[in-house]
C-alpha cells in the first residue's frame, strides 16, 4: 500500500509539472500577456530614443518603448525600426534598477524591423530607470556590452548617485 501511494504521488506531481512546463513555454500565452499590457489603460510607458551619432536607419530609425501595468511583474520592450540581426547578432535589452544590470533578453527582428522582449522577473518594472538596447552576440553577460542602438534613463525614479550608462567606458 505505502509503494502505491508513493506511485500515485509521483505521477501527480509528473503531470503537474508537465503542465506546469508547457504552461511556462507557451508562446501565445506570452504574446497574448505583453498585447494586454500595451493595449491597457492603465499602463506606463517610456519612449526609449536613439543614441545620438549612432547610424540609425533613414526613413524610420530604431525607437522602442518599455510598457507595464501597475501591480504587475511583466515589462514589455516593443522595438521598431531594426536593421537585420546578422549571423549570431541579437538585439540586446539590458534592463537596470538599484540591484544593478540585467540582461532582460535578446531579439531577432522580423522582417519588418520589428522586435518583442518579455520580462517577468526581476528587476520589477517600477525599479526599472535605465535601458540600454544593443546590438551584440549574446554572452549573458548582465552588463551592456555591443553596438548601442537604444538608451533611455529617467534620473528623477533613479538613486540619487546613479549616472547614466557610459558607452565609451562600459560602465
Amino acid at each position: 500500500m505505502p509503494r502505491l501511494v508513493v506511485v500515485v504521488l509521483l505521477v501527480v506531481a509528473v503531470a503537474w509539472l508537465g503542465f506546469r512546463t508547457v504552461r511556462a513555454f507557451d508562446q501565445d500565452r506570452h504574446a497574448a500577456q505583453a498585447a494586454a499590457v500595451l493595449a491597457a489603460p492603465d499602463n506606463v510607458t517610456y519612449q526609449l530614443p536613439p543614441v545620438p551619432g549612432e547610424p540609425s536607419r533613414p526613413d524610420i530609425g530604431p525607437s522602442g518603448r518599455l510598457a507595464y501595468r501597475p501591480g504587475t511583474w511583466l515589462s514589455v520592450v516593443d522595438l521598431r525600426g531594426l536593421e537585420p540581426a546578422a549571423g549570431d547578432e541579437r538585439y540586446l535589452v539590458f534592463l537596470r534598477n538599484w540591484a544593478g544590470w540585467t540582461l532582460a533578453g535578446a531579439a531577432r527582428p522580423g522582417a519588418d524591423g520589428t522586435a518583442q522582449v518579455r520580462s517577468a522577473a526581476e528587476p520589477r518594472p517600477p525599479t526599472i530607470y535605465e535601458v540600454v538596447v544593443t546590438a551584440a552576440v549574446d554572452d549573458a553577460t548582465s552588463v551592456p556590452h555591443g553596438q548601442p542602438v537604444l538608451h533611455w534613463f529617467d534620473a528623477s525614479l533613479a538613486p540619487p548617485r546613479a549616472r547614466q550608462f557610459d558607452f565609451a567606458r562600459g560602465a
